[in-house]
């Protein structure tokens, strides 16, 4: 009995006290989100949206620093006895404007330290090997706002059938293990996940929240948007110096970050830094675009020398289609075990070459013999940069530029409400437990009506559907079974007048990029009285390398290939304007399809087809309105083709690389060129074969924006000797553009021939240029780019050469844009065009 008595008392002594308290500053202000980390236990949390903090500790003295974002850690030395409660107040950082070294240097003293800064942040990409940690992951968000527009179409919908109401916040959170493996990979588990959400998204598979990796010694920051530290950032930003404070004997100064001109993927606000050692200390920034304004903030904390991030908050206002809504994401991060890498250990001491001339001459003189050990001496940014790059050379090349796994505990959806006690810490806001008593309520309530018919949690046909179509998900999170009922789809058109047609597709995916697929498409001409259709099966497997399709039927297609305009477009022509501008022809097929990604530069495409093509001619005159127009003919009717057709598509991207998520690979090719090059051949009546080259790329031009280019030529080795085996190209006779890559003011036809060509498309979207240079319509979201098209080709033994100038203007009305097209040359008579580009 005394054995167990005393194991009773040990168990109550060892168990959790609780910590807790508000933090305000020295002014009284709430300190929503502050960091509280405990030294001795590796751990921590974050005060909530209040200022609340909650943190267990076990009995004994700890050490607790607490931290917020502008003001100075405090450090507090505890006794745990039971539970104790600790308001704290937090002062502004004591910044002072201190004396820096600038020599006879007309600059600002954040110049000389941004520029020693954006040299060390290769450096900090490489001195963690490995590091494991634990964080507290929290998305809280509502709609504040819809349209009245909006709500007669969807707010009704959206509430009755996925259960979201305006005004109602909604929590996810998670508990999540990461791991991180130098240069790129990163292991995710979520131990826990909580959300009020309605039944019917959680029944679909609400999404797990992931520990913020967001780096900002990267160059691009959330895909697109420019770090102030990226190696271009003098393109783009100005920097001021605010003064200094001390913090453990180190110098850590903030640096005001502005951008050059207003653009929505620049950042503005303010980054400390760690001076020496030129880490990130905390940073306060925020962009604002077209749909809304985001703010990111970060603080960091020592760990084994090196400065990691112990929180991130990333706030988000959203406005925009007719709605307005609030998110807002915080991570914690606590018990971190890392692994430095032991040749970045030592940091290198850089100089500043404009400051010390002589000195900076002599170091970038001396030879690199040994990278690891010129690491621990005085380098230049210059030498710096090539010590990096020796160092790339000796190591191994890695396979994957990203390789990303995230998975779920099996029990991570089923854990009580002691475990979010425990691991949570952070205080739920009156407004986000009444959520989650909300939730909790009308689960209980659905579940009653599950269990009386399971078959209601599953998708069901509504007569609606008849029209509009859907799809229907019977698996979670993007994986099980999918069925997709397409909306019908009517056209009218001079052969086949009122047409409608829809396919129904299925998808069984067992991972993500691995699936296996099959459907048809049925499609009925009311003029012509026939139906068309085909159907297919598909397969895509190793991890997105390789795809199969097996297809047949019997379909209509455009005779000019490139398809350059659409059934939509063209129903309104044909129908309203008795202008009829697709000619069509019936094919009926067998094919076969192959591709293979070889390894991330080199692809390989194949195609074999059996194929019957049959001339079709008009069964319309013209439209409902404008009776005394004509349709133009079909086309020359030919004689019934029969072919074995061939193709052989080679792909080669020099600079690309494999991304890998979750097992399956995705290719990134974000700047570097495409090179193409492909060989066809038919067989049988109207034989002809053709080879084609085609070269592809997108340079970033810094703060002039980019350039688009697109070079293509062919060449028939046997001559094609129908007009559906002509070379075509896409232009425009409508006015709505075409698109990218296309002639916006060339006639459909007016140079389809079955000659040799060669064409071009350079586009320049420049940053800032006529409207764009001001604030608010680039805020707004208007985006220029200027453009020229060239194209050589022969007709009738003859050389023609057409080209465009052109200037395109987007974001109108968030979704509308304008193409101004001037055509040179013979071709098209008229000298300007004014084009609608449609978001579809």
């Amino acid at each position: 009995m005394k054995p167990l008595l005393l194991l009773l008392c040990t168990c109550i002594g060892l168990q959790a006290q609780t910590l807790s308290g508000t933090i305000r500053s020295n002014k009284g202000e709430l300190m929503p989100f502050s960091s509280i980390w405990v030294t001795d236990l590796n751990k921590g949390t974050l005060a909530n949206e209040e200022g609340k903090y909650a943190i267990q500790l076990p009995k004994g003295e700890h050490e607790v620093v607490f931290r917020f974002l502008g003001h100075t850690p405090k450090v507090h030395t505890v006794s745990i006895t039971g539970d104790l409660k600790l308001d704290v107040a937090l002062s502004e950082e004591a910044i002072t404007l201190q004396d820096v070294n600038v020599g006879g240097l007309k600059e600002d003293p954040a110049i000389g330290m941004m520029r020693r800064m954006i040299s060390m942040a290769p450096f900090h990409l490489k001195e963690i090997d490995r590091y494991t940690a634990k964080g507290y992951v929290k998305g809280a968000g509502k709609i504040t706002s819809i349209s009245k527009v909006m709500n007669a179409l969807v707010g009704k919908k959206m509430e009755k059938e996925a259960g979201i109401k305006v005004g109602s916040t909604y929590v996810l959170e998670g508990i999540n293990q990461i791991t991180y493996t130098r240069p790129n990979k990163i292991d995710e588990k979520v131990l826990s996940n909580r959300n009020n959400l309605p039944a019917v998204l959680k029944n679909s598979g609400a999404p797990n929240l992931r520990i913020t990796q967001t780096n900002f010694y990267q160059p691009k920051v959330w895909g697109s948007l420019v770090s102030p530290i990226s190696p271009s950032a003098f393109s783009f930003y100005k920097f001021a110096y605010l003064g200094s404070f001390q913090l453990n004997g180190q110098t850590v100064s903030k640096i005001q970050v502005k951008p050059k001109s207003t653009s929505d993927d620049l950042f503005e606000g303010t980054l400390s830094i760690v001076e020496d050692t030129w880490s990130i200390y905390s940073f306060s920034l925020a962009f604002r675009n077209s749909q809304g304004y985001y703010t990111f903030q970060q603080q960091n904390a020592l760990f084994q020398g090196v400065w990691m991030p112990v929180n991130y908050d990333v706030n988000m206002n959203f406005d925009a289609m007719g709605f307005g809504a609030t998110f807002r994401y915080i991570t914690q991060v606590k018990e971190y075990s890392i692994k430095v890498n032991p040749a970045f250990v030592v940091k290198p001491t850089i100089i500043e070459e404009r400051l010390h001339k002589d000195w900076a001459k002599e170091i970038n003189k001396e030879k690199i013999s040994s990278p690891k050990l010129a690491l621990g001496k005085e380098l230049t940014r210059k030498k710096l940069k090539k010590v990096l790059k020796e160092m790339d050379k000796e190591e191994k090349k890695e396979e994957f530029s990203s390789d990303y796994t995230i998975t779920v505990d099996s029990s991570a959806s089923i854990k009580k409400e002691e475990y979010w006690e425990a691991e949570r810490q952070v205080p739920l806001t009156e407004a986000e437990a009444k959520g989650y008593k909300e939730a909790d309520s009308l689960s209980v309530q659905d579940e009653k009506k599950r269990l009386k018919d399971s078959v209601n949690a599953l998708p069901r046909f509504r007569y609606g559907d008849i029209w509009g179509g859907r799809v229907y998900n019977y698996g979670q999170k993007g994986l099980g079974a999918r069925l997709t009922l397409s909306g019908f789809q009517p056209g009218y058109t001079a052969v086949d007048g009122y047409s409608v047609g829809r396919g129904l597709h299925y998808r069984h995916t067992y991972r993500l990029a691995d699936y296996w697929g099959t459907g048809f498409d049925v499609r009925y001409a009311f003029s012509r009285k026939a139906w068309n259709g085909m159907a297919y099966v598909e397969r895509n497997w190793d991890e997105n390398r390789q795809r199969m399709q097996l297809a047949g039927g019997s379909t209509i297609e455009q005779v000019n290939s490139t398809e350059p305009i659409s059934s939509a477009v063209n129903l309104f022509y044909a129908l309203f304007l008795s202008q009829n501008y697709i000619k069509l022809y019936q094919k009926d097929f067998i094919k076969a399809s192959y591709a293979l990604q070889l390894n991330a530069k080199w692809n390989l495409n194949t195609v074999l087809e059996l194929r019957s093509r049959t001339s079709l001619v008009n069964q319309e005159e013209n439209g409902l309105f404008h009776k005394e127009r004509q349709f133009e003919s079909n086309g020359l009717p030919f004689a019934t083709s029969k072919q074995v057709y061939g193709s052989i598509l080679i792909r080669y991207q020099p600079f690309a690389t494999w991304r890998r998520y979750n097992g399956s690979r995705w290719l990134s090719n974000e700047s570097g060129p495409t090179i193409t090059s492909t060989f066809e051949q038919a067989q049988g009546d109207d034989a002809y074969s053709k080879v084609s080259f085609q070269v592809s790329q997108r340079i970033p031009l810094a703060n002039w924006g980019s350039i688009n280019y697109r070079i293509s030529a062919a060449h028939f080795l046997h001559k094609p000797s129908i007009l559906i085996d002509y070379q075509h190209f896409k232009g425009n006779e409508v006015l709505v553009s075409s698109g990218e890559s296309s002639f916006l003011a060339l006639p459909y036809y007016a140079l389809s021939n079955p000659g040799d060509h060669l064409k071009a498309f350079i586009t320049w979207e420049p940053r800032k240029f006529i409207l764009t240079q001001n604030p608010f319509l680039s805020l707004y979201g208007l985006k220029e780019k200027v453009g020229y098209s060239y194209l050589q080709t022969s007709l009738n033994s003859q050389t023609i050469q057409y080209q465009e100038l052109s200037y395109g203007l987007t974001g109108i009305g968030k979704i509308l844009g304008l193409d101004l097209v001037y055509p040179i040359g013979t071709v098209v008579p008229e000298k300007w065009k004014v084009l609608i580009r449609l978001p579809f």
